[in-house]
């Protein structure tokens, strides 16, 4: 009597929602976290069925039957949390255990990785940090419990090509642009940063050595991406260009295939040295003809003794606004759209947003962003603030850990003054729902016919209008809140 091939064990994965009143929900969506699509893909090339839920896009797991059914069959389920999204994920957990009490529920992802033992009370086994080394072991039944601390994937290169279609409702998501090009697919090449910004787990979570995929295979995987008909990318890198000579190589290859793309990268990257004697004028060049259509920036303040407690790292011998100025010039001139992300810390009065604001326009930047200074699990920060946090009662409280809710004592502001002066600056900057010249022209470049470029600018216009008539509704129900919480 001959043996059959086992049965193939089933694996689910999860990315969970926050909560449904956040204001940048619309743009979070857009955006699926590449980690667990990454892990769906190794297993997937090794015969395992299993898929993504992102419910982001789907909606609540639970909240469907037959999504639900099929999850609750599944033999292992992981959910990858970050900390506005634990408590969601905590919540699935705890109703799988219920209703799936065969499955192995595993947890993974950046709040995981600084808060295990949380996390274990509420599942099978904890992943610390990168999973890729381990994910089958699990998968295949061969771990079914602990805390786990696997080595970091030291050869990117063997990774596979992103297989973005394992996500549930993939699709529905590139069928909201008018067409698959306009899509931004998300890709990552590196892990890792050189910087230790007090406020950023990156460096804890990933080393400040970077590790990059070489240029060969970044290349080839985007041009199989290019064969799906996806024209524009995201490059989810936390800094796209800290490596000058990749950066150069790799958009040399991407010349050819006019493809277009969006990145993270430092303001002032394209200086040769900290001293700003020499830019780096070919690296500029390069980055346009290369196909890159806007940079995410993390511009924080415009006070250098603030980036200066913030281990920020700026250089320079004029003022920090004088040189972040100069630097938007510069990326302006060479037609890169500029994405500019300020914090707003406990030291700041209304007087330093405005501050903001009238840089943001005098800049012209295509969009800014003013985030809260936020405590995240495994940051300098938290140990710092720890004192002075309102919002502690965890895992609920994790909901309003999102940079969007003061969490903390603020200082030289009330709570609901900060969150009042925070979505007025929002309104002035975003007057016309973000329609400006620049922004015309920066859609009229894009790819697409006339009509589709038309739509795609309406839309955005209706998205921002749209997100600050919900934020000011979430807003409220906050200071509401923090007032029951503090008694005043």
């Amino acid at each position: 009597m001959g043996y059959g091939m086992p049965p193939q064990r089933k694996i689910r994965l999860i990315e969970p929602q926050g909560r449904p009143a956040r204001p940048l929900n619309a743009y979070i969506r857009r955006f699926p976290l590449v980690g667990p699509i990454l892990l769906a893909t190794i297993l997937d090339e090794r015969g395992y069925d299993v898929s993504v839920y992102n419910e982001n896009v789907s909606g609540p797991v639970d909240a469907d039957r037959r999504s639900y059914e099929d999850v609750c069959g599944a033999d292992v389920v992981g959910i990858s949390i970050m900390t506005p999204t634990a408590a969601r994920g905590y919540a699935i957990a705890d109703r799988l255990r219920r209703d799936a009490p065969a499955a192995t529920i595993v947890f993974g992802g950046v709040h995981a990785t600084f808060m295990p033992e949380e996390a274990l009370a509420h599942g099978d086994v904890v992943v610390l940090g990168e999973g890729e080394t381990v994910i089958e072991a699990i998968a295949s039944g061969e771990i079914t419990s602990g805390v786990l601390t696997p080595s970091p994937a030291d050869d990117l290169d063997a990774l596979p090509t992103l297989n973005h279609f394992l996500m549930r409702d993939f699709q529905k998501l590139i069928d909201e642009r008018p067409r698959r090009e306009m899509y931004e697919l998300p890709v990552m090449t590196s892990r890792g940063c050189p910087y230790a910004c007090t406020y950023c787990s990156v460096t804890k979570m990933f080393g400040r050595k970077v590790r990059r995929q070489s240029v060969e295979k970044v290349h080839a995987d985007l041009r199989r991406h290019v064969q799906q008909g996806f024209r524009s990318f995201f490059f989810y890198d936390d800094n796209f260009t800290s490596d000058r000579d990749w950066t150069k190589d790799l958009l040399e290859r991407l010349r050819p295939m006019r493809i277009r793309f969006n990145a993270q990268s430092r303001v002032d990257f394209h200086w040769v040295n900290r001293a700003r004697h020499h830019s780096d004028k070919a690296l500029l060049k390069a980055m346009r003809r290369g196909g890159c259509n806007a940079l995410m920036m993390g511009y924080e303040t415009l006070e250098d003794g603030t980036a200066k407690h913030w281990h920020k790292g700026y250089q320079g011998n004029h003022s920090l606004e004088a040189r972040l100025e100069e630097d938007t010039a510069i990326l302006h001139d060479h037609g890169i759209w500029t994405y500019a992300m300020f914090v707003l810390g406990p030291q700041h009065g209304p007087a330093a947003v405005e501050r903001i604001v009238d840089f943001a326009q005098r800049c012209h930047v295509g969009s800014m962003q003013i985030s809260v200074l936020t405590p995240f699990p495994g940051t300098p920060l938290m140990d710092e603030m720890r004192p002075h946090l309102v919002l502690n009662r965890f895992p609920a409280d994790w909901d309003y850990y999102d940079a969007t809710h003061c969490v903390y004592d603020h200082g030289r502001m009330d709570v609901e003054v900060l969150q009042s002066t925070l979505l007025k600056a929002y309104h002035r900057f975003y007057r016309w729902g973000g329609w400006n010249r620049r922004s015309l022209r920066h859609i009229v470049g894009g790819p697409g016919t006339f009509s589709d470029k038309l739509g795609d600018l309406w839309g955005r216009v209706q998205l921002n209008r749209n997100m600050l008539a919900r934020w000011q509704t979430e807003m409220d129900d906050f200071a509401s809140m923090i007032r029951t919480r503090t008694g005043r």
